[in-house]
């Protein structure tokens, strides 16, 4: 009997420590827009990005806190440890000393073109001319092809991409392919495109602050142990 007292006695200081594990810190961008994120008053209150970092914070038995900040800022907040993580996200684009969890989140990336404009058949096709491109966004294949003749007309998010294509103000834009048809459904896009070209397919992934307080092995295994229960391929339907 004093066993059982004395183990329920541990049991009941244990508890409070485990409920209060500290909470995962996940930073993203205010560019980010539907499917992604719904982000009102600088807070996330939906989207893709609010259900994958909820459900991976649940596997990894805490509570997710978003933070939202202009893509410049992002990675200075992970070097400080003021993140703990960042999805969505690879190598190419975020560099900094990050620990990267696999490859699990669908990337498209698209050039879109007005079919007021000749189709081009390759990216080649577009030296010298301006294409729509987001602020402080990392475009690795364009600069491999293009080098100093891309053109960038920067933008702060891809919705006000899709604004300057309906406008006339470019005839092409790179625009992930889940926004773009997310978009189109909404009736956001006014303008008829050619058959659009595939930049990049690839899958993203999320970056680990190395001074942040979670470890890469931890946020791995959860990731694994979703997919096995079949969790985040919805999350991903839902929002195609």
């Amino acid at each position: 009997m004093r066993f059982k007292s004395f183990c329920g006695a541990l049991l009941l200081v244990l508890l409070p420590s485990l409920g209060n594990a500290a909470p995962l810190r996940i930073v993203l961008t205010d560019s980010n827009t539907m499917p992604l994120a719904h982000i009102q008053d600088f807070q996330l209150k939906g989207g893709m990005l609010f259900e994958l970092g909820n459900a991976i914070a649940q596997e990894m038995g805490r509570k997710a806190t978003f933070i939202t900040l202009p893509r410049k800022r992002i990675a200075q907040a992970l070097i400080d440890g003021k993140a703990d993580l960042i999805c969505n996200q690879n190598q190419a684009w975020l560099v900094g000393p990050f620990d990267w969890s696999k490859n699990f989140i669908p990337h498209v990336e698209l050039l879109v073109s007005n079919q007021n404009q000749v189709r081009p058949m390759q990216m080649s096709e577009l030296s010298n001319i301006p294409i729509g491109t987001i602020l402080g966004f990392n475009y690795v294949e364009m600069r491999q092809q293009l080098g100093n003749q891309f053109i960038r007309d920067d933008s702060l998010g891809p919705k006000n991409n899709l604004l300057k294509l309906n406008a006339g103000h470019v005839n092409h834009i790179i625009i992930p392919q889940y926004i773009l048809e997310y978009q189109q459904k909404l009736g956001n896009l006014k303008v008829k495109i050619h058959p659009y070209l595939v930049i990049k397919d690839q899958p993203a992934a999320c970056a680990v602050s190395r001074s942040g307080q979670i470890k890469l092995a931890d946020l791995n295994r959860a990731i694994t142990n979703l997919e096995k229960r079949n969790k985040l391929k919805p999350i991903f339907e839902r929002y195609r």
